[in-house]
C-alpha cells in the first residue's frame, strides 16, 4: 500500500484549477484521486471524464470517466481509511476550507509523510492548514494558469503560466527528493511550468497584490479583464489600489518590486478575455474571496497603523453584494 501511496496525487477541489491539473495529469499518466464537493459532480465526472479546451475551443485533452477516480469528499474518511493519501492538492477556494478541515481532519489520517500543496489565493490560509495537520508538509504555492469553467467536468485553459511552489531547506533531503519525483516533475511531465521556490512568501504577495487589484473591480464594474485598461479612470483606480497595497506592504518591511505594476497590466493583456473569478462569483450569487484579499490587506494594514480606504470600501461593496440565502 506506501508504494502505491507515492503514485497517486490526490486533488481536493473540482473547480476551474482542480478540473486543469486532474484532466491533464491524469492526461500524462499520473493516477488522480479528484474530490468533488458534490456527490452529483462526482457521478458527472465519473461519467463524462474531463476536458479542457483550449482558447480556441478545440479539445485539448480529454480523459474518460473510467481513468479517473472521482468521489465526493464526504466520503473521505471511509475511502482514505482503505488507501491513505501521501500527496494531496489542495485546490477549493480560500472559503471552502473550513468544510474541508471538517471533512478530513476527524480521519487522523494525515500523518508526517503527507505533503499537501496549497493553491489558494490570498494569505491567513496556510496557518490555518498547518494548524489543523500539524505533523504534514505543507507547501504553500501560487499559481497564473488560467482556468474557466464551461461546465461541471469541462474548463477552457484560457492562459498558460508559472506554478510556484514553496521548498524549505529545512526539510529532510529524502522528503524533497520525493516530492521532486511524485508531484514537480510529474506536473512539469503534464505540460506545466512548475518550479520549486525558496521565496514563494514574495510570490504570495506578489499574487494578492495582482489579485487585490484586478479581481475587485472586475467584479464591480462586471467586465473582463482586459477592459480595465481601456479608460483612464479604470487605470487610476487600479493604481489606486496598488498604491494603497503597497504602503502596506512597506509598513510590514514585505520586498517588493516596481515591476509588480506592469506584471498588473501583464495579467489584463494576457487575460484580456477572462472573466476574474471574483466576477464570476458575483454573478453566480456565491461567496468570493474578497475577505481574503483585499480584506487581509485591510487587516494588515490596521496591524501596521495605517490605512488602505479603497481597499477597505471594496471589501464592504463586493461583500454587500451577495444576496442573502432564503
Amino acid at each position: 500500500m506506501e508504494a502505491r501511496r507515492y503514485k497517486v496525487i490526490d486533488i481536493i477541489g473540482a473547480g476551474s484549477l482542480g478540473l486543469l491539473f486532474a484532466g491533464r495529469l491524469s492526461a500524462s499518466g499520473t493516477k488522480v484521486r479528484l474530490w468533488t464537493r458534490t456527490l452529483e459532480q462526482a457521478r458527472i465526472i465519473a461519467r463524462e471524464g474531463i476536458t479542457v479546451f483550449d482558447k480556441e475551443g478545440q479539445t485539448a485533452v480529454h480523459v474518460s470517466g473510467n481513468k479517473l477516480k472521482v468521489a465526493p469528499l464526504a466520503d473521505w474518511q471511509r475511502l482514505n481509511s482503505q488507501a491513505p493519501a501521501r500527496w494531496i492538492m489542495l485546490m477549493t477556494k480560500q472559503g471552502a476550507i473550513e468544510e474541508v478541515l471538517e471533512q478530513i481532519q476527524p480521519a487522523a489520517q494525515v500523518d508526517r509523510d503527507t505533503g499537501i500543496v496549497c493553491l489558494q489565493n490570498g494569505i491567513g490560509h496556510i496557518e490555518r492548514i498547518r494548524k489543523a495537520w500539524p505533523k504534514a508538509v505543507v507547501y504553500p504555492a501560487v499559481t497564473t494558469e488560467g482556468a474557466k469553467r464551461q461546465g461541471v467536468a469541462s474548463i477552457v485553459h484560457a492562459g498558460s503560466g508559472v506554478t510556484e511552489i514553496g521548498c524549505s531547506e529545512e526539510e529532510e533531503e529524502s522528503k524533497n527528493n520525493n516530492f521532486n519525483q511524485c508531484v514537480l516533475n510529474r506536473l512539469v511531465a503534464a505540460g506545466f511550468d512548475a518550479c520549486l521556490s525558496k521565496e514563494i512568501e514574495n510570490g504570495m504577495y506578489r499574487k494578492l497584490l495582482i489579485n487585490a487589484v484586478i479581481n475587485p473591480l472586475t467584479a464591480l464594474w462586471r467586465v473582463r479583464n482586459g477592459e480595465l485598461l481601456s479608460d483612464p479612470i479604470r487605470i487610476h483606480m487600479m493604481r489606486r489600489l496598488y498604491d494603497e497595497g503597497i504602503q502596506v506592504y512597506e509598513a510590514h518591511g514585505i520586498h517588493w518590486e516596481n515591476a509588480w505594476w506592469e506584471q498588473i497590466m501583464n495579467v489584463c493583456r494576457a487575460t484580456a478575455e477572462n472573466h476574474s473569478s471574483m466576477l464570476a462569483d458575483v454573478l453566480a450569487q456565491s461567496m468570493t474571496e474578497v475577505a481574503s484579499i483585499n480584506g487581509q490587506l485591510v487587516q494588515m494594514a490596521d496591524r501596521a497603523g495605517v490605512t488602505a480606504p479603497t481597499h477597505e470600501l471594496l471589501w464592504q461593496l463586493i461583500e454587500g453584494m451577495r444576496l442573502k440565502e432564503g
